[in-house]
């Protein structure tokens, strides 16, 4: 059975953490000997304690005599990991490309050189690596530097849980959230990049008083709401509930999914939200179509258009419409990203296979 060493950002929660925990207890479990390492630093740009950071990993790696390591991401973290991979006794080095300093291009000469020489530089050190869309594939310039080592697309694994295993009533009654009302859920880290200033200028905009938006995560963004929000927030109709550890439970009663985020990859809050049947309104980014079809499995909108979110919102007040999009959607992801698709291409890597 080969050991392979998993590579954890300490994330209190998150679409990377979740992706580890399912391969960890995945069928993968039967053919590989999965260990965490789990990476509580950064170290800035600061050289000498880049060094340090690299050497420091180097032996936890060593330590475990390993005969793979996944590294999860690529940016200057990922390239600092794949360093200390690289010096250690792993012999096939995996990178999974969750995210990428290419998804947020600025002028700043920082972001040059991790776009233009960081990036491919961890592209060129490792083994092999995948993307989690096929969106990341044509936009990450970074990936061009090394065509053989692309393994292709490895998608997150949808969730699969039994929606009737979820209490359906509790988060509204929690809430104390009428029948009448249509829950507008956002799920994730409340920042700027998920596009929570569009959200605000719809919440204004958004006259009817059917719609109850619930904010579930946490970020700087939240004081954005209190500030903006006062007047909403006071009547009901914004609810901010920080990070929840019931996320299902959420869904569950949600009626709609708004997803207004700029960039983005293969979001598991997306999938979550699919698999308990929320319909979905979704900025057209990133690898957010590999999910939704537009017009048949839910409506994806154009990214920083408050507009859009509005007219969206007001299209989704139709219950069979609603419908029709949850299923299709649920049927769709059920093949699409089924554990057959991902963690059979996962083992194949993980074995150096691809």
């Amino acid at each position: 059975m080969k050991r392979v060493i998993l590579h954890e950002i300490q994330y209190s929660v998150g679409g990377p953490k979740t992706v580890l925990k399912g391969i960890v207890n995945s069928p993968l479990k039967q053919n590989f000997e999965f260990v965490r390492l789990l990476q509580k630093e950064g170290c800035g740009f600061n050289p000498f304690k880049a060094i340090r950071f690299i050497n420091h990993y180097r032996m936890l790696i060593n330590k475990e005599n390993a005969d793979a390591m996944y590294i999860c991401g690529l940016q200057y973290s990922g390239f600092l990991m794949t360093v200390a991979a690289r010096l250690s006794n792993v012999g096939n080095v995996i990178v999974s490309v969750h995210g990428s300093d290419w998804d947020n291009p600025d002028k700043s000469l920082r972001k040059w050189i991790l776009m233009h020489i960081i990036e491919p530089l961890t592209i060129k050190m490792c083994d092999s690596f995948f993307t989690v869309c096929e969106a990341a594939q044509r936009t990450i310039g970074a990936l061009k530097v090394s065509p053989s080592h692309n393994a292709g697309v490895v998608y997150n694994t949808f969730p699969n849980i039994d929606i009737n295993t979820i209490p359906q009533g509790k988060f509204r009654e929690e809430l104390h959230i009428p029948k009448d009302k249509l829950i507008v859920a956002v799920v994730g880290r409340v920042v700027m990049a998920k596009g929570h200033q569009y959200i605000i200028e719809a919440i204004k905009k958004l006259t009817d008083p059917t719609y109850v938006f619930v904010i579930v995560g946490n970020g700087p963004y939240l004081d954005v709401y209190r500030q903006q929000c006062r007047k909403e927030i006071s009547e009901g109709k914004v609810r901010l509930l920080g990070v929840r550890n019931d996320v299902y439970n959420i869904l569950r009663d949600a009626d709609i999914f708004l997803f207004a985020t700029l960039n983005e990859n293969h979001s598991v809050a997306l999938l979550e939200a699919v698999n308990m049947e929320c319909a979905v309104l979704a900025t057209n980014v990133g690898g957010n179509p590999e999910i939704i079809e537009n017009g048949k499995s839910g409506i994806l909108i154009d990214s920083r258009n408050s507009d859009a979110i509005v007219d969206g919102l007001l299209q989704l007040k139709d219950a069979s419409l609603r419908k029709m999009y949850t299923k299709a959607a649920l049927l769709n992801a059920q093949e699409k990203f089924s554990i057959v698709n991902t963690y059979g291409k996962l083992g194949k890597i993980l074995n150096g296979k691809l």
